[in-house]
C-alpha cells in the first residue's frame, strides 16, 4: 500500500527557462520533460507525484501543484544538492510552498474537484501468435463496438472517471463536466515513440466513501499517466446542491 500523502506543494515555474532546459536536453514533450526535471531536481522519492502544471495562455510563469510526503523545506534542501543552475531557475526555491493535507476524511463528505485526465482504454489485438496492446481514446473505442449506443465525449469520459474512482473505493462520482479537450502527442522516454491521445480537463463533485481509501486516492492519482502531469485531484468547494 502506497504511503499516504502529507503535503500539498505549490511552486512557480519559469516557462522561458523550462523551454531553454527542454531545448538543451532535446526533450519535446513538456509532460515528460517536467517529470524528468522533478526527479532530477528533488530525487525520485521526494518529487511530487501526482502533479499538475497550470500555465496561463501566453504567460511567462506557470504554477506547479503536487502531492507528496515532503514539505517545502525538504524539497529546497534536495534541490540545493541535486538541481543544476538552470533547473533551479525553472522552479525557484523561494517560490516553493507547502501545506499539510487532512490526515482523515469523513465518509459521506461532498467535495468539488478538478482533474486533468488521459482517458484511454487498452485494445488487445492478436496477430498470428503475437498479442499487441495499444492505448486508445475511450471515446473512439466505442466506435469499435457496433452494438453500443453512440454517446457524447463528455458522457464517455464521465463513465471512465467513475470507473477509476470505483476501483479505488475511496469516492463515488456525483457529477462531472468536460471543461476542455484536445488531442496531444506524448512520449514517455527519450527512446520511445510518440503516441497521440486525449487530454481532458474534468470538473465536478464527488462523495467520499472511505476516508483512508480517499487519502490513498489523492496520493496515487487517477489513471495510467500520473507521473506525467495527469490524474491529480485538485479539491475545491462543492457546487451548490440542487434544491428539490
Amino acid at each position: 500500500m502506497t504511503e499516504q500523502l502529507k503535503m500539498m506543494i505549490r511552486a512557480e515555474v519559469s516557462i522561458r527557462d523550462f523551454q531553454r532546459w527542454m531545448g538543451i536536453r532535446r526533450l519535446q514533450d513538456p509532460d515528460h520533460a517536467m517529470h524528468c526535471l522533478l526527479v532530477e531536481s528533488f530525487g525520485a522519492e521526494l518529487a511530487p507525484k501526482p502533479f499538475r502544471v497550470i500555465t496561463p495562455a501566453g504567460g511567462a510563469t506557470g504554477c506547479l501543484y503536487g502531492y507528496g510526503a515532503s514539505d517545502a523545506n525538504a524539497l529546497r534542501d534536495a534541490a540545493a544538492a541535486f538541481a543544476c543552475p538552470l533547473q533551479a531557475s525553472v522552479i525557484p526555491a523561494d517560490t516553493l510552498q507547502s501545506k499539510p493535507m487532512p490526515s482523515e476524511w469523513e465518509a459521506g463528505k461532498r467535495l468539488g474537484f478538478e482533474v486533468r485526465i488521459r482517458p484511454t482504454r487498452r485494445l488487445r489485438r492478436t496477430i498470428g501468435n503475437d498479442v499487441h496492446i495499444a492505448e486508445r481514446d475511450a471515446f473512439l473505442m466505442q466506435a469499435l463496438d457496433e452494438t453500443a449506443e453512440t454517446r457524447s465525449r463528455e458522457a464517455v469520459y464521465q463513465d471512465w472517471l467513475a470507473e477509476r474512482l470505483e476501483r479505488c473505493g475511496g469516492a463515488t462520482l456525483e457529477s462531472a463536466t468536460l471543461q476542455s479537450f484536445q488531442r496531444t502527442r506524448a512520449i514517455r522516454s527519450q527512446r520511445s515513440r510518440y503516441s497521440e491521445g486525449p487530454d481532458a480537463l474534468m470538473r465536478g463533485d464527488l462523495l467520499v466513501d472511505d476516508g483512508a481509501a480517499f487519502a490513498e486516492l489523492l496520493s496515487n492519482g487517477i489513471g495510467r499517466h500520473r507521473a506525467y502531469g495527469y490524474g491529480m485531484l485538485l479539491l475545491r468547494p462543492p457546487s451548490s446542491p440542487v434544491k428539490g
